[in-house]
């Protein structure tokens, strides 16, 4: 097991298990990004010796995050501007976004179980897996619209690929909270779970996946969670 200062990484089954459990419910300021970034570099490196069925990403308490620091946030935003006349982006903004965006190109699924808040930064992990399994009474939402901003660590693109054009704006540029039942009726969660039944349900899902008989594919990860359905049906 790998204690990072509140993000605790083990292996289960074969299995990746990342619980974050920062302080603040998961609130993201400087020190929860600065660890963030820590843990995902150390599982870009386990995922490239290809002996892992999956990665399950969670929140160790109630809540899978409630967001950014918001005044943490304004901070990085004005420290952080880009340089329009030369078209560069800040190398800090390039860097996290990466450990944002990294998990969709992963070569084992990527599944977050969505608990409690699930807000902002915090759902751009969970837009930035493959899967999300979210568990009743949970609720999610992209409020930076409401702060003047945008989602700039993949989120838009995410939400307007798992959910719609439609569906995306709505979440992005009204920056309400949903209810669980909404996230899935609008095809932002793949799953709906009862209370502490979604990291079973993920552990089903990557079993399913590794003994499917091909190899998985970010490429195709509808497909794979299309045949899982499926299969709970026959």
């Amino acid at each position: 097991m790998n204690d990072n200062n509140g993000m605790i990484l083990e292996e289960q089954d074969g299995v990746l298990v990342l619980s974050m459990n920062m302080p603040g419910n998961n609130l993201m300021t400087a020190d929860f990004l600065k660890e963030y970034e820590a843990i995902m570099a150390d599982i870009e490196v386990r995922a490239a010796k290809n002996k892992y069925k999956g990665l399950v990403i969670k929140g160790a308490g109630r809540h899978f995050s409630v967001g950014a620091d918001v005044d943490a946030l304004a901070e990085r935003s004005a420290n952080e501007s880009y340089n329009d006349a030369e078209g560069i982006l800040p190398e800090g903004h390039i860097k996290q976004k990466h450990y944002f965006t990294f998990l969709r190109e992963l070569p084992f699924p990527v599944i977050s179980v969505v608990t409690g808040f699930c807000i902002g930064s915090g759902s751009e992990i969970a837009v930035n897996s493959h899967y999300r399994i979210i568990e009743k009474n949970a609720r999610v939402g992209q409020p930076e619209s409401t702060f003047g901003i945008l989602p700039a660590l993949g989120g838009v693109a995410r939400t307007i690929e798992i959910c719609g054009m439609q569906n995306a704006y709505k979440l992005v540029m009204s920056g309400e909270l949903i209810p669980a039942e909404e996230a899935f009726e609008l095809g932002w969660a793949d799953i709906f779970a009862d209370k502490k039944q979604g990291f079973p349900e993920a552990m089903a899902v990557i079993d399913y996946i590794s003994g499917c008989g091909r190899d998985f594919s970010p490429a195709d990860y509808k497909e794979f969670m299309r045949s899982y359905l499926k299969s709970k049906e026959a």
